[in-house]
């Protein structure tokens, strides 16, 4: 086994003691915002980290993960408002033979040096806090004050401190002890991952297939913009990663709607529950087998191909040139040369997530309209004719510019995703 590991530039000593309380089987942590970097810098100068941050976030994932790769046994304690101060330095107890001591958890790590994490610090009773304040100091140490010698408990060398806490105006949670909140030289302030960073989190989790789906691709999308509301006051709840992984889970055996409501919805009050599966419906896939295609990302027009269905992602004004489901029409399109429709034919606004097929091609060199086979010897593909498949467009036929050298298509590229 190494003696050391390195998160970034910081390298962390890998511990030889064995313990029970190792965690194992983890996956890697997939970091944002240098998360782990910070925590290691705690751990190597023996500093306590406090990180706040909203559930979900990987507060707590972050310190496992690190306390596996350097072999620490973590011990957690949730102390919400019904933990108390003799849960963590301990208790006498009486059997047949008289009384007896029994350490608490946190007075076990010390003597062990194995980690803690505090869960929901903010929300402890002012007992347990005492308690905290005095192992936080340079020199700190824990008196057993209710055993019989009134024992005198210092930290191993290898104990370490964590400590999480949810945003103040979380429910249930108070303001920090300011002299205990100057004990935590090393303070995170853990925020949600950005939307690409939150896909790979869902691929590191649940595989490609899963996180290049349509449901992972606008559940993340939809998840931030209730987070986006939570911080603006206009709601009280926001949907984590957890969350997100959760309701991809259940999307494996439930629709898309029902799996979400399993996983986050129900679980509020049943005004905002209802609110909420109102909107969700707007967002989500409604069915399952829609829910998990995947897609694919198109980054050149040659791409594009006859017979495969695309979705564009994002609201675009004047994307399409004409929209119709007249036969007629649609074959005289086809049959002019890309420079007449342009000038002739309407633009119409986008819809977002609009879905479509492709079903015939414009070519750079063609002389012609548009042709319904692959004929890559006559150039470059400037626009595709697209029949709508799903979105507000169903059942009509449009034509795409997608040459990066016209206009805009440069933007619709960019928002072009293939479905399979």
């Amino acid at each position: 086994m190494a003696n050391t590991i390195k998160i970034g530039k910081i390298e962390v000593e890998v511990n030889s003691t064995p313990s029970n309380y190792i965690p194992n089987g983890s996956k890697d942590f997939i970091d944002h915002g240098e998360i782990l970097k910070t925590i290691a810098l705690g751990i190597r100068d023996n500093l306590p980290v406090l990180l706040i941050g909203e559930s979900g976030v990987g507060k707590s994932s972050a310190v496992r993960y690190l306390a596996e790769k350097t072999n620490n046994g973590l011990r957690r304690i949730n102390l919400n408002g019904g933990t108390t101060a003799d849960e963590l330095v301990g208790r006498q107890l009486l059997n047949d033979h008289g009384t007896y001591w029994v350490d608490g958890v946190l007075t076990d790590a010390m003597r062990k040096g194995e980690w803690v994490v505090l869960d929901e610090i903010n929300a402890a009773l002012p007992e347990v806090l005492f308690v905290l304040q005095s192992i936080m100091d340079d020199d700190g140490y824990l008196v057993l004050n209710e055993k019989d010698d009134r024992e005198i408990v210092k930290k191993h060398p290898n104990f370490r401190l964590f400590a999480t806490c949810n945003p103040p105006e979380y429910a249930g949670t108070k303001e920090m002890n300011k002299s205990l909140l100057s004990r935590f030289p090393l303070c995170i302030n853990a925020e949600f991952p950005t939307p690409a960073k939150e896909l790979e989190i869902i691929k590191h989790h649940l595989g490609a297939a899963v996180s290049e789906s349509e449901l992972s691709i606008k559940l993340v999308g939809f998840a931030n913009e209730t987070r986006k509301s939570k911080e603006i006051g206009n709601a009280d709840y926001a949907i984590n990663t957890r969350d997100i992984l959760n309701t991809l889970r259940l999307s494996n055996d439930t629709e898309p709607m029902e799996a979400f409501a399993l996983a986050f919805a129900n679980k509020l009050d049943v005004t905002d529950n209802k609110a909420l599966m109102a909107t969700a419906r707007l967002h989500l896939p409604t069915t399952k087998k829609k829910a998990m295609a995947t897609r694919k990302e198109v980054k050149q027009t040659n791409e594009i191909t006859i017979g495969k269905n695309y979705i564009l992602n994002g609201d675009m004004q004047g994307a399409y040139i004409g929209m119709s489901s007249d036969k007629k029409i649609i074959g005289e399109w086809k049959q002019l040369g890309l420079g007449d429709i342009i000038g002739n034919i309407s633009k119409e606004n986008a819809v977002k997530n609009d879905e479509f097929k492709v079903t015939a091609t414009f070519y750079e060199n063609a002389t012609t309209g548009a042709s319904e086979k692959e004929e890559t010897a006559l150039g470059d593909k400037v626009a595709s004719m697209v029949e709508f498949t799903e979105g507000g467009n169903k059942g009509q036929t449009s034509i795409i510019i997608h040459h990066p050298a016209v206009g805009e298509s440069a933007k619709i590229i960019n928002n072009l995703y293939e479905i399979s």
